[in-house]
């Protein structure tokens, strides 16, 4: 496996996990349900490490 298909996974991950927020946060905040709002500000956090913590 190849640096270049790690990035590309990293990527895919984290645009995975961004999307994922921009659903759950949204459907969270019109239903009034917190666990959507609270799983969608982790996947975030968890977006933002890993795009922190992996640097190409």
């Amino acid at each position: 496996m190849s640096r270049r298909d790690l990035d590309s996974g990293m990527r895919r991950t984290v645009a995975s996990l961004t999307v994922a927020t921009a659903v759950l946060v949204p459907a969270g905040a019109f239903t009034g349900s917190l666990w959507l709002l609270a799983a969608g500000a982790w996947a975030l956090i968890a977006a933002v490490l890993l795009e922190m913590v992996h640097r190409p």
